[in-house]
């Protein structure tokens, strides 16, 4: 949201009559504290709930190992076992691993590394037009990277209809991000 009002300031605010005097300045430390302080909040709001209305979650490695049992291998390799009439498995999300591309979480980032950079890159290529890349390039491009997103299919939001991924195609490359659909990458040099 904070790169979305970034970008507003910088390109919309003076057609609705909003001039900025001096001009618009990134303060990123600011808006990546901001970013964390809404990550933090936002857990702990969960957990309140959690608490609030008796839901017990259990983190870890989680495995169905029956109808209504399941398996969690926690963080100190524990295994616990719970049995329940109803089970939510939230799962997070990983990234796709590359063969021979090592993510150093520097240059070569994962979408948790995108999420920390100390300063606006001059580029940003993304592998992959899924939701994640998408939002993450959006991002960066908002705050000043030149962005191009790399997909190895033909089009972007695989899953996703067409016509609505053909626009949010259009809205993106509208707001600076270049593509380059039926590519994929081998190596980094």
């Amino acid at each position: 949201h904070n790169s979305h009002l970034y970008h507003a300031a910088q390109h919309d605010f003076a057609k609705r009559g909003i001039i900025c005097k001096g001009g618009v300045e990134l303060d990123l430390p600011a808006l990546m504290k901001m970013k964390s302080s809404s990550v933090d909040g936002l857990t702990k709001g969960i957990e309140g709930l959690f608490k609030k209305n008796k839901v017990t979650y259990h983190k870890g490695w989680g495995k169905l190992v029956e109808a209504n049992k399941i398996e969690v291998t926690t963080a100190d390799n524990k295994k616990e076992y719970i049995s329940a009439k109803h089970i939510v498995i939230a799962t997070g999300s990983d990234s796709a691993k590359l063969p021979g591309i090592e993510c150093d979480e520097k240059d070569i980032v994962t979408s948790t590394g995108a999420l920390s950079f100390d300063s606006v890159p001059e580029s940003l290529l993304v592998v992959g037009a899924g939701v994640i890349g998408l939002e993450l390039g959006s991002v960066w491009s908002r705050l000043g990277s030149k962005v191009t997103v790399v997909e190895f299919l033909d089009r972007i939001l695989p899953g996703v209809d067409t016509d609505c991924a053909n626009k949010f195609q259009k809205m993106l490359a509208k707001q600076g991000i270049a593509f380059q659909l039926g590519q994929g990458v081998k190596s980094v040099e």
